[in-house]
């Protein structure tokens, strides 16, 4: 993985444990899960999702996801996270918040987004989503 990807950022998973990026991205492919509970198609997606971590990852864990939230407030996201997500990490701020703080009102491609990178920092994939719904477990052959 590239030095400087996810360097000093801190993440956080359901259970509250706080890990640094590089050490959760080392080694394994890497998906930025952009979605909000307030949207439909993010909710349709999220058991696609969970069922599709869980199968790629049964014997060895080869690919970690980070969700970066949208939702409205830091504890819809937090709640959203810790209700309906799969054992994975989170980026701790509000995309949404986020943008707007710097002017941007919209983000090209929408939500749900995953954008799947290679351990050497190669992004791969910025529709992986779609990839994940139309190829299943199959999809991560395509990114390895």
């Amino acid at each position: 993985m590239s030095d400087s990807f996810l360097k000093g950022v801190q993440l956080v998973n359901a259970a509250g444990d706080v890990c640094v990026g590089e050490d959760v991205a080392r080694g394994k492919v890497l998906a930025l899960y952009f979605a909000a509970d307030w949207c439909p198609d993010c909710r349709d997606f999220q058991p696609v999702l969970n069922a599709f971590y869980k199968k790629v990852n049964v014997d060895v864990k080869q690919l970690e996801i980070v969700f970066v939230g949208s939702d409205a407030s830091a504890e819809d996201q937090l709640a959203h996270f810790k209700d309906k997500q799969g054992p994975w990490w989170a980026y701790g701020v509000c995309a949404g918040k986020e943008q707007a703080a710097v002017g941007v009102t919209e983000r090209k491609g929408g939500i749900p987004s995953l954008v799947v990178i290679q351990p050497n920092g190669d992004v791969v994939d910025f529709h992986g989503a779609e990839h994940v719904e139309e190829h299943g477990a199959s999809a991560l052959s395509k990114w390895l």
